[in-house]
C-alpha cells in the first residue's frame, strides 16, 4: 500500500483552509482605502465647483487686491475715465476696465488679461489722490476697496 505523501509548503496548505490569509486582508485594505480618497476628491472638487459658480472666491480678491496695490503703488499717474482705470508706468499705459462678467487689464490698448471674474457690475471713483472700486458679484455680494498711491516726499532745498 502506497502512503499518502503531504505537501510541505505552507502556503500550499493556506490555500485549502476557506478563509483569507492577512496578505489578502491587506491588499483588499489597502484597494478600499485608494478608492475611498478618490470619491473624497471628486465629492470636494464637485461641492467647490457648485458653491463657487456665481461667486468671488476670497483668495482670488485677495490676489486681485493685492495685484492692484502694487500697480497702483508703481504707477506715475492714476487717472478714471468713463469707469474705466488707467495707470501709466513708465512707458506703458494699463487700463482695467469690465469685459462682460471679468475685470481684465490691457497695456498700451493690447491683450487680454483676467484679474477677476464672476463680477456683474464695477465702479471705478477717484477722490484726489485715493482710488476707489466698488465690485458686486453675480451673486449680489459687493466689494469695496480703496488704493493709495505710493507718493514720494519731495524736499525743497532753500538756496
Amino acid at each position: 500500500m502506497k502512503t499518502q505523501r503531504k505537501n510541505m509548503n505552507r502556503f500550499v496548505m493556506l490555500r485549502k483552509n476557506e478563509g483569507f490569509t492577512m496578505i489578502e486582508m491587506l491588499f483588499s485594505l489597502m484597494i478600499l482605502m485608494t478608492i475611498s480618497l478618490f470619491v473624497l476628491q471628486l465629492f470636494t472638487i464637485i461641492q467647490t465647483q457648485i458653491g463657487t459658480k456665481n461667486k468671488i472666491h476670497p483668495k482670488e480678491w485677495e490676489i486681485f487686491t493685492l495685484q492692484m496695490q502694487q500697480e497702483v503703488r508703481s504707477s506715475k499717474s492714476q487717472d478714471v475715465v468713463g469707469n474705466k482705470l488707467f495707470l501709466l508706468s513708465g512707458e506703458d499705459l494699463s487700463m482695467i476696465e469690465q469685459y462682460n462678467d471679468k475685470l481684465r487689464r490691457r497695456v498700451n490698448g493690447e491683450g487680454h488679461e483676467v484679474i477677476l471674474q464672476n463680477i456683474s457690475n464695477v465702479e471705478v471713483e477717484k477722490n484726489g489722490d485715493v482710488i476707489e472700486i466698488h465690485i458686486t458679484d453675480k451673486s449680489g455680494k459687493n466689494f469695496i476697496r480703496k488704493f493709495h498711491p505710493f507718493l514720494k516726499n519731495q524736499l525743497v532745498a532753500d538756496e
